[in-house]
């Protein structure tokens, strides 16, 4: 016999399990409207453009947890899936997870995936939660899953504290090959720790762009919702076994992936919270660290890191590490010849050079330097105010310590071998430079010197022809060191202007900006005219901070001060792509490093036809192409578009030197410009010079 159905309590559980079970409020809402939407999965089936037409819903689900902007938004759970709620008014507030809830509003397109925007909201008593869907990475990356009741597993990463009086902290999780942050309650088990292996059951949200792009994803573990410890942490870290620096990311049928890996070594150069570089029996490694405290050279570390993915070179990251000893600092590694630092990536190595120029950049100095016909680069960092010293003089024979940075083609292979390409170094402090001799005192210049006093002396003898002419030889020395001085004032000022630009106006313009979103992301409903005014002063922040990029860039030159001329150009290429445009780029030859007032006027020739190509000419597809040869270079840029008059072009609207610039610069370079083009079918842009054998 059943019980009693005039119980209050039983009739409530009655409705409970109906609309459980037949999805339907048991006659407690109205009978559905024509076309109105009655579960969550077809709420967020509908575009964007679709949500925005107001379809009436009318749904009941579970509460999962509340969301921002608190008291006026959940997410709840039914049959089909997972919605976010949004309320204009607090009719949301009463409500907590476990509720079973009916409410009725219209769909919303949201800032990201659709939602419910809610009209009216009914508690029909509590139901358990749902079981999450399991999920894995590749799943999260896909955007699909929005407000969506989930479940993965992972190793724990980093443990982030909550902030003071906030109630929710965070971790990173390492999951299938990526990482994920999942946000937590302050309250969690206490063997939540690094490199523990947990279960979490959360909400899936994103991380955005204003353009409804996806990010990344971020989980939120409701309240209440305990993370599953399956595997804690080891009582003690550094238990694990040892691995040699040479045996990382090698092949390895018993490679367990996610977990912190074990290494000792001696160290050679470290940067409080940032990187350090050890030594072991096997090879050098960088780990990167988080941690104060500093390290000098000779320092045995015991290390433990998680594997950083993708890297050509092993890397250890968010490391711990502890102090076993000192022994007297490494000496470096003496190369026998140049491309042996490819086998020495991380390591501490020296060899003999002859210095070729002395360039200041950012955070320091670029040193050039030449080994038997090999150009690679140093970089030594530097104080605010610092610079080279006096005895660093171009063509002296020098002896460079520093550790090992190899650099790779730019085209990496789909499998196999990714081979190198040259290598730079990073010395530690000044005293890495040794100089071995100075260059010989009867240079070019100073010969040239010798002689023309020696024929001042001799036109001496000559009465007041010679007093005029050696008259004139002071004045123009004046002139020539006036010359110089306005010079280095102007390049002086260049850069400080470049800079003064970079962290001011840009970053303020950046800082703007970012303000400009968040109004109009919070301006809500207060109205059409308010977004319009405010799009409009967003576009006018973003023209103006790249106006400023524009300034530092045509100022200075920062990208053949840290890489290549190939690399500039593929840089400034890849910039230019899109959806639209298709790119190509193609180094044929062996590339070299030329003289840096060649390189500079190769790049901005390169700079302008690319950027014309891309801007004015309507192309689907642009390649650039550089030709190396022994006694000569050759840069050329082609496109499919819509092409132009040669004899009569139109004027450049991109403010660059144009192709009358182009032509002075190929001038200069005593090299030859050849442009071909005819309406409709495309644009080639052809630069060849002649080079010096080497």
């Amino acid at each position: 016999m059943l019980p009693s159905p005039k119980s209050p309590r039983l009739c409530q559980h009655l409705v409970i399990l109906t609309c459980l079970v037949t999805g339907t409020c048991g006659g407690a809402l109205a009978p559905d409207k024509p076309g109105t939407i009655t579960n969550a999965a077809d709420v967020l089936a509908l575009s964007a453009a679709e949500a925005a037409q107001a379809w009436p819903v009318r749904l009941q689900g579970v509460v999962i947890d509340g969301c921002e902007p608190r008291e006026r938004s959940l997410v709840v759970a039914d049959r089909s899936g997972g919605v976010y709620l949004l309320a204009d008014t607090s009719v949301l507030a009463p409500f907590r997870q476990g509720d079973l809830i009916a409410v009725t509003g219209v769909s919303d397109p949201g800032q990201f995936a659709p939602i419910v925007k809610v009209s009216t909201a009914q508690n029909l008593g509590t139901a358990p939660l749902p079981p999450p869907r399991p999920a894995t990475y590749h799943q999260l990356l896909t955007g699909t899953l929005d407000a969506q009741w989930v479940e993965i597993g992972g190793v724990v990463q980093q443990c982030l504290a909550p902030a003071p009086d906030a109630q929710f902290g965070r971790i990173i999780l390492s999951v299938d090959g990526g990482q994920v942050h999942v946000r937590i309650p302050s309250s969690q088990p206490g063997d939540l720790q690094e490199d523990a292996e947990v279960r979490v059951r959360a909400l899936c949200f994103y991380q955005f762009t204003q353009k409804r792009q996806m990010l990344r994803p971020v989980l939120q573990v409701p309240g209440g919702i305990p993370i599953a410890v399956e595997k804690p942490a080891p009582k003690d870290p550094f238990a694990v076994p040892v691995r040699s620096a040479a045996s990382l990311l090698l092949f390895s049928p018993e490679n367990s992936f996610g977990h912190r890996i074990h290494v000792r070594g001696v160290v050679t150069y470290g940067r409080a919270g940032s990187f350090i570089w050890i030594r072991d029996e096997s090879s050098g490694l960088r780990l990167q660290t988080r941690s104060p405290g500093a390290v000098q050279p000779g320092d045995q570390l015991d290390a433990l890191g998680f594997p950083q993915f993708g890297s050509p070179t092993p890397t250890l990251e968010d490391v711990i590490y502890r102090k076993l000893g000192t022994l007297p600092p490494p000496a470096p590694l003496a190369l026998g010849k140049p491309t042996d630092a490819f086998d020495h990536e991380d390591d501490l190595v020296g060899l003999a050079a002859k210095l070729v120029e002395v360039a200041p950049v950012l955070e320091g100095l670029a040193l050039s330097l030449d080994a038997t016909g090999t150009v690679f680069k140093a970089v030594l960092r530097l104080p605010p105010g610092a610079g080279a010293r006096a005895e660093w003089q171009p063509g002296s024979n020098v002896r460079v310590t520093g550790i090992c940075s190899v650099t790779y083609a730019d085209t990496r292979p789909l499998m196999g071998i990714w081979h190198p390409q040259s290598f730079q170094l990073l010395l530690r402090s000044p005293a890495d430079l040794a100089i071995l001799n100075t260059p010989s005192w009867w240079t070019v210049g100073h010969i040239t010197y010798l002689l023309g006093l020696a024929t001042a002396f001799l036109g001496f003898t000559t009465g007041v022809i010679t007093l005029r002419a050696r008259r004139r030889l002071r004045e123009q020395e004046q002139l020539r060191v006036m010359a110089e001085t306005e010079f280095a004032a102007i390049l002086s000022e260049r850069n400080r202007l470049a800079r003064e630009i970079h962290d001011t106006l840009a970053q303020g313009l950046t800082a703007t900006s970012v303000q400009l979103r968040l109004a109009r992301k919070h301006a809500g409903s207060a109205g059409e005219l308010l977004t319009r005014h405010l799009d409009a002063a967003q576009e006018l922040v973003q023209g103006s901070l790249q106006e400023a990029r524009n300034s530092i860039w045509n100022m200075r030159s920062q990208v053949l001060e840290s890489g290549d001329l190939p690399s500039a150009l593929n840089y400034i290429l890849t910039q230019m792509a899109d959806s639209e445009l298709k790119t190509n780029f193609k180094v044929v030859g062996q590339a070299r490093r030329l003289a840096p007032v060649v390189e500079n006027d190769l790049l901005r020739i390169g700079q302008e036809a690319i950027t014309n190509a891309a801007k004015h000419s309507g192309a689907t597809q642009m390649s650039v192409t550089l030709e190396f040869a022994e006694k000569r270079f050759s840069l050329v840029v082609r496109d499919n578009g819509r092409g132009f008059d040669v004899a009569n072009p139109r004027k450049s609207g991109g403010g660059g030197f144009g192709l009358v610039g182009m032509r002075e610069r190929a001038r200069e370079l005593n090299g030859a410009l050849d442009i071909r083009s005819a309406r409709e079918t495309g644009t080639e842009i052809s630069l060849t010079i002649p080079l010096a054998a080497d």
